[in-house]
């Protein structure tokens, strides 16, 4: 079984907005270059799913994402509703730390969403405001898993020189692996899966959040930006029962993440750990 566990799709409305910042952020950079930001395909919800059935994956995880507090209760409903019409559709929601916190969980919980999405970033918080942690603790308390975005700063800004101009100006802190492993120590009964290899463009500073058992790693977004022998140490000292398959489509084509992924030099056991195993697990439905 696959099962693409970092996955997007956006409202017709949001995806002209999408455009534009793209546009601003990544232009001039050429279509071919992995560092860059763009949607592969329309990015509708109809898209993603049929992108899902061309690579392969039987279940996906659909990943709102609300940029302003008011959109969490639209967006979360939007996630289940999805759910109802696409049977492999697995739905988190999303939350934000400035927003009307237990009011949301509780809808998320009555909509039986099965995780939370944050994305610092484009949410414009920084893990160490205060109300990331009422949230963590409330997300605990329920009992489920934390997708977290994650972006290193100074590594992004090394891959790509006119961020640093954008971060400094955003104020954003970024989300760094000393960061998510403090939290994660904080509240040993989260999971929490850090995003893009534990540290988007932060790779070499993993160490902080290697033997925690309650943090995974996901891949999305990996091919094209980490080499094939760095990224098989993470794997193997991370262990692949808590690595995570997701391509983080639409802004990875799904078929050629997948054949990235089947290039990779896992064993059997480790590649079906991965495509869907270590996701059951902490869904519990192994």
């Amino acid at each position: 079984m696959l099962i693409d566990a970092h996955t997007h799709a956006f409202l017709p409305a949001d995806l002209e907005t999408l455009a534009q910042r793209m546009a601003l952020l990544d232009a001039h950079l050429h279509d071919d270059d992995p560092h860059k930001w763009r949607l592969f395909g329309q990015g509708s919800l109809e898209a993603v799913a049929e992108s899902m059935a061309r690579a392969g994956a039987q279940r996906f995880v659909l990943l709102p994402v609300a940029s302003s507090r008011e959109r969490v209760g639209q967006l979360n409903r939007w996630a289940a509703q999805a759910a109802a019409e696409h049977p492999g559709l697995i739905p988190f929601g999303t939350l934000h730390p400035k927003g009307q916190v237990t009011a949301d969980l509780a809808l998320l919980l009555d909509l039986s969403l099965r995780g939370v999405k944050l994305h610092p970033f484009i949410q414009r918080f920084s893990l160490a405001d205060p109300e990331v942690e009422e949230l963590l603790s409330q997300v605990e308390a329920a009992g489920l898993p934390v997708l977290l975005d994650t972006i290193h700063p100074r590594g992004l800004a090394q891959a790509k020189p006119h961020m640093a101009q954008v971060l400094e100006f955003l104020g954003f802190s970024g989300t760094l692996p000393e960061q998510v492993a403090a939290l994660a120590r904080a509240h040993p009964g989260l999971k929490v899966i850090a995003a893009h290899g534990g540290s988007l463009y932060g790779w070499q500073e993993l160490d902080p959040l290697m033997a925690l058992d309650n943090v995974y790693f996901d891949l999305a977004y990996l091919n094209g930006l980490i080499a094939t022998e760095a990224l098989m140490g993470i794997i193997r000292r991370k262990g692949p029962e808590r690595i995570i398959y997701g391509s983080d489509a639409p802004w990875r084509e799904p078929v050629a993440f997948r054949k990235w992924f089947e290039d990779l030099p896992l064993t059997s056991g480790e590649r079906e750990m991965i495509s869907a195993g270590t996701l059951l697990e902490l869904l519990g439905e192994a």
